[in-house]
């Protein structure tokens, strides 16, 4: 009986199996159809993904660099996870422990993020221009913002993957005290944008050379700054878990967050025209976008220093902040629109301003050297005249202390400088180009070696002679735009400054009269008409639309 019972059972369950296999097959079965829909709609979708961030996304999850990677942080959360929690021992029902547990996942953290992903994506650009693949790239449609695009967003996608594996353990840390929940959004918020800046520095570094040996000492110097900012970044993040509940209630720390995130837009924006430019054919005007970004960015520092100086009581500060800021950063545009290629296409020309005003307004938007000087130029000198009227302006109503003629001194003086050291450097690269050829990153390292050699050789000259090297100044240093700058800032009104307000505008002046030519020539270029087989090429590429009755009208008069 008990063996007639036993498989008596087993049939039963053998077909409760099999009634459970059949359910399940049936369920399947039914759901096939949906999910086989569910899957076309995704695979259309998927052709509306760039292709660059599909075949970089694929390659990048397949490398055995981020496996490794990917397993390693893995491993590193489990290891300070389980230790963590032993080191803290029985305490930690009452003691405040996330604090420090959150600085350990944050450095396992920060080392993927900010130093594997922006250095993948440098070498993802990198590696295909030294083996010469992106010439395959290039002759395809897509247009070089999408492959800037598609590698930019590929890191996107890497850096997405490591925040969902590390995001739970620093939530873990909020649960053990000691750390707020502000602290941990604004942690992971600044890393995201950090790691998004780096990657996308990294791909226009990996545009500015072609050989090998170029590219080997942008990779040291780019592996020294990721490591650099690493380190800096773990200094930062203990500050913050130490003492940012103490900033949270300040409100300039949030205008400074403000400030920083439209800094940071405009620059990511100028970082992405500029690599998009630098691998587009050059026969495409790459020159506007980017001077239409630089104004934008220029538009952005003036407006928030304006902000601050009027809620500041209108200090003298900040508007010595605008011209030191402006001086700086118009030199190194100008350097390098001065490096620009002075012939111009068939193609952009057809694009050129045609009225007379139009020439004389917008053509330093168009590519050119003469043009990018001159936009320096008019931009640094709107700068300056605004530091001038705003000075003026606190001076007249009382708000503080006059600043006098040594603020004038030292915009006037200061605007020479820039003036005088691009316009000589465009010439010097003019010259240069009649002999080999100079690129936009030589034409920078040019323009700082005479920076370099007109402050530093006058400047070993004074200290090497024994009647002036304790003077604070003599007129060896004219040519030294730092020492003559901080002279006057830091000791005026002096004798000199009467001399100095002279020959340094003169000599800006007289350089500016220089380049005046190559100004001439590039305003007088006029638009050139579009070629009749490009014309056709495009009615056939783009055909016109049809035209259709425009009221009930012309309906009834077709009809009849």
């Amino acid at each position: 009986m008990s063996d007639v019972s036993i498989t008596s059972d087993h049939a039963r369950e053998s077909a409760t199996a099999l009634h459970s296999g059949a359910v399940s097959t049936n369920w399947i079965a039914r759901l096939a159809p949906y999910w086989q829909n569910v899957e076309g709609h995704l695979a259309r979708l998927s052709d509306w993904f760039n292709p660059i961030l599909v075949k970089e996304t694929r390659q990048a999850l397949r490398s055995w660099q981020f496996t490794l990677t990917f397993i390693l942080l893995l491993v590193a959360c489990w290891v300070v996870t389980i230790g963590g929690i032993a080191v803290i021992g029985p305490s930690i029902y009452y003691a405040a422990g996330g604090g420090e547990l959150l600085r350990a996942y944050y450095f396992i953290l920060t080392l993927p993020l900010l130093v594997v992903v922006p250095f993948a994506a440098f070498r993802s650009l990198a590696a295909e221009r030294e083996d010469n693949t992106y010439d395959l790239l290039s002759i395809t449609t897509l247009r070089p913002r999408q492959i800037i695009s598609g590698k930019l967003a590929s890191a996107v996608v890497q850096m997405i993957v490591f925040f969902s594996a590390i995001t739970p353990c620093i939530a873990f840390t909020y649960l053990l005290r000691g750390v707020d929940a502000p602290t941990i959004a604004l942690l992971l918020a600044y890393t995201f944008v950090a790691s998004f800046a780096l990657s996308m520095f990294g791909l226009l570094l990996a545009t500015l050379s072609r050989q090998r040996y170029g590219q080997l000492v942008l990779t040291v110097c780019f592996v020294v700054l990721l490591v650099y900012l690493f380190g800096t970044a773990q200094f930062l993040a203990a500050e913050l878990v130490r003492s940012g509940f103490e900033l949270y209630a300040v409100p300039e720390f949030w205008i400074m967050n403000l400030f920083g995130a439209a800094f940071y837009a405009t620059t990511i924006a100028l970082a992405y025209l500029a690599a998009a430019a630098t691998i587009t054919f050059a026969t495409e005007n790459r020159s506007t976008p980017l001077r239409i970004a630089m104004l934008v960015q220029q538009a952005v520092l003036v407006g928030w220093l304006a902000w601050l100086w009027i809620n500041s009581g209108y200090e003298s500060v900040l508007v010595l902040a605008l011209a030191i800021l402006s001086g700086c950063y118009w030199f190194a545009m100008g350097a390098m629109l001065g490096g620009e290629q002075a012939q111009m296409s068939r193609r952009v020309m057809r694009h050129l301003p045609q009225s007379f005003l139009g020439r004389v307004f917008f053509t330093w938007l168009s590519p050119g050297p003469a043009s990018g000087y001159m936009f320096a130029v008019a931009n640094l000198t709107s700068i300056a005249v605004l530091c001038l009227v705003a000075e003026a302006f606190r001076d007249w109503s009382g708000s503080g202390k006059p600043g006098g003629l040594v603020f004038v001194y030292f915009v006037v003086i200061g605007w020479s400088y820039v003036v005088a050291y691009l316009g000589l450097g465009r010439l010097v690269v003019a010259l240069l180009r009649k002999f080999s050829e100079v690129t936009i990153f030589a034409s920078v390292l040019l323009h700082l070696l005479l920076v370099l050699a007109g402050s530093g050789i006058p400047t070993s000259i004074q200290w090497m002679s024994l009647d002036l090297q304790n003077d604070p100044y003599s007129y060896l240093q004219v040519t030294n735009p730092v020492w003559t700058l901080e002279y006057i800032l830091n000791f005026g009104p002096t004798p000199e400054e009467s001399v100095l307000i002279v020959v340094v505008p003169a000599a800006a002046i007289c350089v500016l009269l220089l380049n005046l030519p190559g100004m001439v020539r590039e305003i007088n270029r006029m638009r050139t008409a579009l070629p009749a087989r490009v014309a056709e090429d495009e009615r056939e590429l783009h055909p016109p639309p049809e035209s259709l009755p425009q009221n009930p009208w012309d309906q009834l008069e077709g009809n009849c």
